[in-house]
């Protein structure tokens, strides 16, 4: 059997899953595509070190994760584009200074807000995201993706009791973080 044969039996099959985790880890449909194209190029390119036999699934997350922290990194350095002429131009002209100082900035990459809407609420993902990663990845596997502990555990690398610990320590974080968004829709239990 060839190379691209087992990459297709072993790797392919996981890909829904990838994308899931992919979007969990962006909040972005455009970006989280680029992340799964980009994944499944590396696991393709390097599936030689993959160790027949051992999880596939989370060994094409691990690329996942890798791959977005990589991308994030680089961003942190890019510039954010701001179209100043379109902002001056609606303003008619008139106290530039001051209306630029206003401005708002336009993404480059032209965010599907509404996806995120349908989703999670925007405190939940700003809540999720200002966990620390370790904590984060857990919570995402466990809670948004479904995934049971052992297999969790596998793809950070640690042991069960490890990912149990991080699952209640991050579901305590967002607890607190997310007590008073709770009370304000009415639950009971944060009030």
């Amino acid at each position: 059997m060839t190379q691209s044969q087992m990459f297709e039996r072993e790797a392919l099959p996981h890909m829904e899953a990838v994308e899931k985790f992919a979007y969990q880890l962006c909040r972005d449909v455009h970006r989280s595509k680029d992340l799964v194209q980009e994944t499944m190029l590396k696991a393709f390119r390097h599936f030689d070190t993959f160790r027949q036999g051992s999880n596939c699934k989370a060994w094409l997350f691990q690329i996942c994760k890798n791959s977005y922290i990589n991308a994030y990194r680089r961003r942190q350095h890019e510039p954010i584009p701001m179209d100043f002429e379109d902002e001056a131009l609606q303003a008619g002209m008139g106290n530039e200074l001051e209306h630029l100082r206003s401005a708002r900035v336009l993404l480059a990459d032209n965010s599907d807000t509404e996806a995120h809407s349908r989703t999670m609420g925007d405190e939940v993902i700003t809540a999720l995201q200002s966990l620390p990663p370790v904590f984060q990845t857990a919570v995402i596997l466990s809670d948004i993706e479904g995934h049971p502990y052992d297999e969790i555990a596998e793809f950070m690398q640690v042991p069960v009791g490890t990912v149990r610990s991080r699952i209640h320590r991050g579901r305590c974080m967002l607890a607190g973080m997310l007590a008073g968004y709770a009370r304000d829709l009415g639950c009971k239990a944060a009030a």
